[in-house]
Parts: C-alpha cells; structure tokens; sequence
C-alpha cells in the first residue's frame, strides 16, 4: 500500500461524494443563525453520527462481497456512472433539494434532524463505497475511513465559514451542478479500471467458448445497460417535471383568484 496515493484517493472520493453535502451543511449553518435548536455544535455531531451509519451500511455491503471474487464486484463502478448520469438529467428538472430534506424532518429536532438527513443523502456514498473498499487493501481501507472522518469535520468547518463568505457560495452554486456528473462518472471509471472487472470477465467468457465473443458481448451489455438506465431516468425526469408543472398550476389556482371572480363582480357593479 502506498500511503500518499491512498490519502489522495481518499481525499477525492469523499469530496466527489459529499459535496452535496457541503451544501446541506450550509444551509443547517444558516438555518442555526436563527434557530435555538440547530446550533453548530449539534449540526457536526449529527453529521459524525449519519455518516457514521453510512460508513457501517458500506462496511456491511463490503462483507457481503468478500464472499465473490473481486474483479466482478468492480462492476458496481457503473453505480456512480449512473449516478452521473441521474445528475446530469436532474439539470433538467431541478429542485431546492435542501430545503425538501429539511421539510422531510421538520418534527425531529437538533442532533437527530442533522443526523437524519445525513443518512436520507447518503445513497450515493452507501453505493460508491462498496465497490471502492472491495478493490483495495484492507489497511487502505483503514486509512480511507480515517480521512473520511478528519474531511469531515473539514467539511463541518468549511461549511461555517463559507456562510460568512456568500460571493463564493454563489459562485460555487452556480457551476457544481454542471460539474458533479463528471465528477460521479469519472469516479465510476476509476473503479471499473481499477478493478479489471472487464478483462476478468471478457477472458471468462472467451475461456468458455471456442470462439472470442467476449468483447463484444461485453460491449454490447454495457451500451444496453447504459441506455436502458439513461432512457429510464430521462423519462422519470420528463415526468417529474410535468407533476412538477402541474402542483405549481394547482397551486396557482388555490391560491390566487378564481377566474370566476372577475365577472362576477363586474356583473354586481353593472346591476
């Protein structure tokens, strides 16, 4: 194990994977400006304490594959290419995510709020660290759950002092969304490329027949697969963004004035 390349793998995966967080953390440092019950104490321990659950859900996935050779297991490499994928398409459709989470647990309360909604987000680390520990040395895996835990309160601390800086927060707002599918897809690359899952499984199946059909079956898979996911998730986006149109179209009718009204009191004034 190469300790230095270990901490920098480290410290681009939690980034890649957290920087959403960063801006829950944010808006928790903004709504604690306000608030006697979110205070900056309780948002970093409830952050240790949700992402310590995400770590333990990882550990246990990363138990369940050690039972399977671990050039197939990089397969799940192609779960943050999705993931870039799914952000990509949200571009499209998007929403104040951080403000849904916090509505999502309005009744909880302090640490437990923070901790909540740290796990509620956390889908993407949970699939990501999976097929990342199962690729590596077990004394890597070590020092990459230690850098988590030391970029994290990094994290808390970044967080706090980036609501003192606005101008930067909006600059950083303005680009992320573009660049975080890149980020997700690059870190599914590399995971797949690590693991040789390709060349295991291609030289199987080449093992197994009398012709070499591996690559291309193999190619072909992988394009179904993609499209098939990209198609699914456009759609998903496509009618996420008509429910959208159609809650704000209702919305508008609830709240504003029926269009009844206006004739109506025109007619009572002619008569």
């Amino acid at each position: 194990m190469r300790f230095g390349a270990t901490v920098g793998e480290a410290c681009a995966t939690f980034a890649i994977t957290n920087i959403d967080d960063l801006f829950v953390l944010v808006t928790f440092n903004a709504e604690a400006a306000t608030s006697r019950v979110i205070t900056p104490f309780r948002i970093a321990v409830g952050q240790f304490i949700g992402f310590t659950v995400i770590i333990a859900i990882s550990m246990i996935g990363f138990g369940i594959s050690l039972v399977l050779p671990p050039e197939p297991i990089g397969f799940l490499g192609l779960l943050p290419i999705l993931l870039g994928i799914w952000k990509f398409c949200q571009l499209f459709s998007p929403e104040p995510e951080e403000h849904t989470e916090i509505s999502t647990a309005a009744l909880m309360k302090g640490i437990l709020k923070v901790a909540l909604i740290t796990i509620m987000n956390g889908g993407d680390n949970i699939g990501t660290y999976i097929p990342l520990f199962a690729q590596v040395e077990r004394a890597a895996i070590a020092v990459y759950i230690v850098v988590y835990y030391i970029l994290l309160g990094v994290w808390c601390l970044a967080a706090s002092l980036v609501m003192r800086q606005r101008h930067v927060l909006a600059l950083v707002q303005k680009y992320i969304d573009y660049v975080i599918p890149l980020l997700y897809t690059g870190l599914g690359i590399f995971i797949i490329v690590k693991s040789d899952c390709y060349p295991w499984t291609i030289q199987q199946i080449n093992d197994s027949t009398a012709s070499d059909p591996g690559q291309g079956t193999m190619a072909g898979v992988t394009t179904f697969i993609l499209l098939a996911a990209a198609c699914a998730m456009a759609w998903a986006t496509v009618a996420k963004r008509k429910t959208q149109s159609t809650v704000d179209i209702d919305l508008t009718r609830t709240d504003g004035t029926p269009l009844e009204t206006v004739p109506r009191d025109a007619d009572a004034g002619v008569h």
